[in-house]
């Protein structure tokens, strides 16, 4: 009986001893199979928005601006006028236009009346091939001048509203109706320029922080832009990218871009450009303009999203698959990054040295010192 309960109390020994054997090793923590895992990160940026592009409207001559009908900022069609100017300059190359023009298309029908004369010489050999030759050039070269007189008063008339005169059918007979022509009244006198597109009429911006409005009564020259027609089907934001991150994004990358003005949509765009030349900020690491796009907005997107509001682009990254553990499975030791390593066979653990990368809020990347397969130890 005795010997019956001394075995009864070895057994029980040993159940304690191996039972505490248990609960220190689980006491290191938990063991954990390496893999790889994609490291995903978000870049946010500020920019504004800008229309998906632009057309600009140029002053052709020198002159002043006598009626521009329109408000900043509203809607406009194509061919819609927009600014009417007042130039001495452009009346006198109109007239010099039109005399040109009456007189080229004089020569011409003189030359074309030649030449069937000539023909008709020719055939009944009255005058030499030479001749006729002649002849020939001499309406070919009449008929190329007066396509290049016309031309030119056709890209002026396009910018003035005259009635009431047919020009091109005025001939060098036609005096009353000459003088008349010459002399235009008030209301078509001025240079006329229409809006080349769809969108929304823009001051001309010089830089980010400065823009003229171009305003009644103002003088402006020849190859000055008067305003600029945004196409708002679409909206571009150019943002500021520091030379740490600027590598990581790429052509046709998508992002999600927000307003504090638009709060319930969120654009779906796109990477459209990333400069190769760095500006400098004073002192701070050097940065790049990036411009995104979003092609498309809806009809009712765009009554509520506008040209200069405020915008929030976020893009993310998402890196080749790599080992990843948690953060606190890392260890110090003199000031290199350790973990503690399983060996599934012996159930020991030992520190390993390891090289770590790029972190994320509650996993380490590693570089080098563990493959895949490999167990750590993670404390609870």
């Amino acid at each position: 009986m005795k010997r019956y309960a001394l075995g009864i109390i070895a057994v029980l020994f040993f159940l304690v001893l191996y039972g505490c054997s248990r609960e220190s090793k689980s006491s290191e923590g938990r063991v954990v199979t390496i893999g790889t895992d994609a490291v995903s990160s978000s870049l946010y940026y500020t920019g504004t928005i800008q229309p998906l592009k632009t057309v600009v409207v140029p002053s052709p001559v020198d002159g002043v601006v006598v009626d521009m009908p329109f408000q900043y900022g509203e809607a406009v069609k194509e061919g819609q006028l927009l600014f009417k100017i007042s130039s001495a300059k452009f009346l006198a190359d109109y007239k010099t236009s039109l005399m040109q023009y009456i007189k080229t298309k004089s020569d011409f029908n003189t030359a074309q009346s030649q030449l069937k004369e000539g023909e008709f010489l020719h055939k009944n050999q009255l005058i030499s091939d030479d001749d006729f030759k002649m002849k020939q050039s001499n309406y070919y070269a009449a008929q190329l001048a007066l396509v290049q007189a016309k031309d030119t008063l056709e890209s002026l008339l396009r910018q003035l509203d005259i009635k009431n005169i047919n020009l091109y059918s005025l001939t060098i007979a036609d005096i009353d109706k000459i003088t008349q022509a010459m002399h235009l009244q008030m209301n078509s006198e001025n240079l006329r320029i229409l809006s080349p597109a769809n969108g929304i009429i823009l001051s001309p911006s010089k830089n980010d922080e400065d823009s003229k409005k171009t305003m009644k009564g103002d003088a402006v020259k020849q190859g000055d832009v008067l305003a600029l027609v945004g196409d708002m089907s679409g909206v571009n934001v150019r943002i500021k990218v520091n030379e740490l991150t600027v590598n990581q994004l790429k052509t046709g990358q998508k992002v999600k871009i927000t307003g504090i003005a638009f709060p319930d949509y969120i654009l779906e765009g796109e990477i459209k450009r990333v400069d190769r030349q760095g500006e400098n900020t004073g002192g701070g690491l050097p940065v790049f303009s990036v411009e995104v796009s979003v092609l498309t907005l809806t009809a009712d997107q765009q009554k509520y999203i506008h040209v200069g509001m405020s915008a929030k682009v976020q893009i993310d990254i998402r890196e080749d698959p790599q080992i990843m553990i948690p953060i606190k499975a890392l260890t110090e030791i003199n000031g290199d990054p350790y973990v503690r390593s399983y060996n599934e066979k012996t159930g020991k653990t030992q520190e390993v040295a390891v090289k770590t990368g790029k972190t994320t809020l509650d996993a380490v990347a590693i570089l080098s010192g563990l493959k895949t397969g490999d167990k750590i130890v993670v404390p609870d």
